[in-house]
């Protein structure tokens, strides 16, 4: 009997032809390495349990969904990290993800003082873009509908406080300092005692306090150390301050420049408010109205705000892109803890075609390379077939399983290298025992396998235990490598012992 016409290595044919198949008509799934793209890094502030991190995913990628990209692959990483991969290396495109990312999505409506509507009130499906274009003025908008119970909520908190700002935050800061130039507070057209008295009602809420660099006499670096926030707003430009701010361990929120400048209104009772402060999460401060503070019950709201830029258009894609972000942010819901990104990795699509190319020419030179050693070695060509078979099976199916259920990415690839390698090493030491025989019969090429397989899978439990405790590890590239080699392992065993038990009975003869 010839060993390919056994059932066991007809059985191994017809998978390893079903995976060829799922390949050819679904493809593979690719890693940013290949396809091009960029990889954003994202640690927890603290270790959460599956299912926390479970939610964490999973906001994550309603957010990006409704930012427009159903592409967006999030995967988590042990308990406190997650890598996102973004189809895309734009730049300011990328910017603007990292801002999605990392916001907590935690939405409040605070009229004095008191929490009328938060986040979890909002309808499910309800956030909509609303702006408002008046000639070449242009106000971003989001609305959204808010439960029938926080609607009465609402009309409670709101009764007889007409005419007071409803502070809208998205992620209010609290407990921090807000580092800022006197630049970013002033404005013409309100006294210094009207800006005053606006900063400190609005920075009341979180308990945060001011620090003005630019003030006589100012040393920011005794300020900031007799200081007893552990949080500091600072402006991404201000590099010197942060450094001083990073050498007495203090966490840093970053802002762009044009966050930290404050604007302001005046309601009819001629009082100063202050309208949006990016800094610290104010979206906007739109005065309630006398109708809405009878106790009456609406569930419909909006969040508008000033579109920046000194062109119509510069402000037309402004408010495009605020929309897009806040609908987002709160189409996905708060996270349960901060996240905090690391430095983002860009691969061009060019660049990631290269690395394909080269992998794929790389592994299969790698083959001829082992199997023109292995023709040398024996110089028999019954051994041949099965040692070319058996490492070309394993690479189908563990090809098909890696880019079909999982991410074929740099990491896979060198250890589907490390699985081939395994593979050929098992055959040898099976090749080696039943070939050294002369005269092998049908119950010593038994024992032969036997013996063999036991040092195959002594082997294969001897590397399992030592890369084991690498699958828990906060690196993906390193679980990505010993996952494709651990699994090459177990496919090796199983496509081995088949194959070389039906390979030692049609070589062997009599008993």
């Amino acid at each position: 009997m010839r060993w390919y016409t056994d059932k066991r290595v007809i059985a191994i044919t017809i998978i390893a032809i079903i995976a060829l198949a799922f390949i050819a008509f679904r493809g593979l799934n690719f890693g940013i390495e290949f396809t091009g793209g960029t990889r954003i890094p994202i640690t927890l502030e603290k270790a959460v349990t599956q299912s926390t991190m479970d939610e964490i995913v999973n906001t994550i990628k309603l957010r990006t969904a409704k930012f427009g990209l159903t592409q967006v692959v999030a995967r988590s990483v042990g308990d406190r990290q997650i890598y996102v991969e973004v189809p895309q290396s734009d730049p300011k495109f990328v910017a603007e993800i990292e801002e999605i990312l990392k916001a907590e999505g935690k939405f409040e409506a605070i009229i004095d003082g008191k929490v009328a509507v938060t986040g979890d009130s909002i309808v499910s499906g309800s956030i909509a873009e609303n702006p408002e274009i008046s000639g070449d003025k242009i106000r971003w908008g989001v609305s959204f509908v808010i439960t029938q119970e926080a609607a009465k909520k609402f009309a409670d908190v709101a009764y007889g406080k007409a005419n007071y700002p409803v502070y809208l935050f998205l992620d209010r800061v609290e407990d921090s300092s807000i580092i800022v130039r006197k630049i970013d507070i002033s404005n013409e057209n309100y006294t210094n005692d009207e800006l005053k008295e606006a900063i400190h009602n609005v920075l009341d809420f979180g308990n945060n306090e001011l620090i003005i660099l630019d003030e006589p006499g100012m040393n920011i670096s005794q300020i900031i150390q007799s200081s007893e926030k552990k949080t500091f707003v600072i402006s991404k430009d201000e590099k010197d301050i942060i450094e001083i701010l990073k050498s007495l361990n203090k966490t840093i929120i970053a802002k762009e420049p044009t966050d930290m400048r404050a604007s302001y209104a005046k309601n009819e009772l001629d009082v100063v408010n202050v309208e949006e402060w990016p800094a610290i999460g104010l979206l906007s401060a739109p005065y309630l109205s006398e109708n809405l503070a009878t106790g009456s019950v609406g569930q419909m709201y909006t969040i508008q705000g000033a579109s920046l830029g000194a062109s119509y258009e510069e402000r037309r894609q402004y408010a495009i892109d605020q929309m897009k972000k806040i609908k987002s942010i709160l189409s996905g819901g708060a996270l349960p803890v901060r996240l905090e990104l690391g430095s983002s990795m860009t691969v061009p699509p060019s660049l990631g075609k290269e690395f394909l190319s080269y992998s794929v020419v790389g592994a299969i030179l790698a083959f001829i390379a082992v199997m023109a050693i292995v023709v040398i070695r024996y110089r028999k060509p019954a051994a041949i077939p099965p040692l070319i078979f058996t490492p070309v099976v394993e690479m189908i199916l563990l090809v098909a399983i890696l880019g079909g259920v999982g991410t074929l990415d740099l990491a896979a690839i060198a250890g589907l290298f490390s699985a081939m390698g395994s593979a050929v090493d098992a055959q040898i030491v099976v090749s080696d025992d039943l070939l050294s025989t002369k005269e092998l019969t049908k119950d010593i090429a038994r024992q032969k396998v036997k013996r063999s397989f036991y040092i195959i899978t002594r082997d294969a439990a001897v590397l399992a235990v030592a890369v084991l405790p690498l699958l828990f590890s906060n690196l993906v590239e390193i679980i990505g490598f010993v996952t494709a080699m651990l699994l090459g392992t177990i496919l090796n065993i199983i496509i081995t012992t088949q194959v070389y038990d039906a390979f030692g009975k049609s070589i062997s003869v009599g008993k």
